[in-house]
């Protein structure tokens, strides 16, 4: 096998340099800010008792993407009151912190820590879940509209003074249309989560939320 003169070697590298670079400065991390408000409702079911409890909830999020890598931060806080009997008024906060994969052009992965609050009277309850979940959507209209739908499970998870954790599951659905201008998008969306303890008691947590997401360049 003939070897390769040290000058030809030199450009071979050069040239595998000049294409990598590009390469990786294409690779830089893509950072993607949105806003929602969603009207919420919570209801607690146990045996002999029901509380529905609703209001707004106006939530924050950034997601940051590089490759196929996705990380997103989510924070949100509203106030609820009592729909049906005398429920004290509740403040309820929500947020995650999720790694997440792009599987498939159409199908992001993603697990990691969800946490929910309650506060009433000076009283805070505090649900904690580690949660898996799966993303999909679909282009209606190449980049103008696309719909998404979500399915999520926590297999594990704590709750403040309330009987054991068994599980919490959670869909979502919702359409995005691009708006007028340089490139944020608005989504109209629906969720429902509901989490299962000991005893037959459960959480239910539905929203219908709006927002709007836009890329930073």
């Amino acid at each position: 096998m003939r070897r390769l003169p040290l000058a030809t070697l030199g450009v071979v590298l050069a040239a595998l340099g000049l294409t990598v670079r590009p390469a990786a400065a294409q690779q830089q991390v893509q950072v993607t800010v949105g806003f929602e408000v969603a009207f919420t409702r919570a209801r607690s079911r146990a045996t002999g008792t029901s509380e529905l409890l609703s209001g707004g909830l106006f939530t924050g999020a950034a997601t940051l993407a590089r490759s196929r890598w996705r990380l997103r931060l989510d924070y949100g806080q509203g106030n609820l009151t009592a729909d049906t009997g005398a429920a004290a008024a509740r403040t309820l906060t929500e947020g995650r912190a999720q790694l997440g994969f792009v599987a498939a052009p159409w199908l992001t992965l993603w697990a990691g820590p969800r946490a929910r609050s309650y506060a009433s009277s000076g009283i805070r309850q505090r649900w904690w879940f580690w949660e898996v979940a799966a993303e999909a959507r679909g282009m209606l209209f190449a980049d103008r509209a696309y719909a998404f739908g979500a399915l999520a499970l926590a297999p594990a998870g704590t709750v403040d003074a309330l009987p054991a954790f068994s599980r919490e599951t959670g869909v979502a659905a919702g359409l995005a249309v691009r708006l007028p201008g340089p490139g944020p998008w608005a989504r109209l969306a629906y969720r429902v989560d509901q989490t299962r303890l000991a005893g037959g008691r459960r959480e239910t947590v539905e929203a219908i939320s709006l927002g709007v997401a836009m890329e930073l360049r």
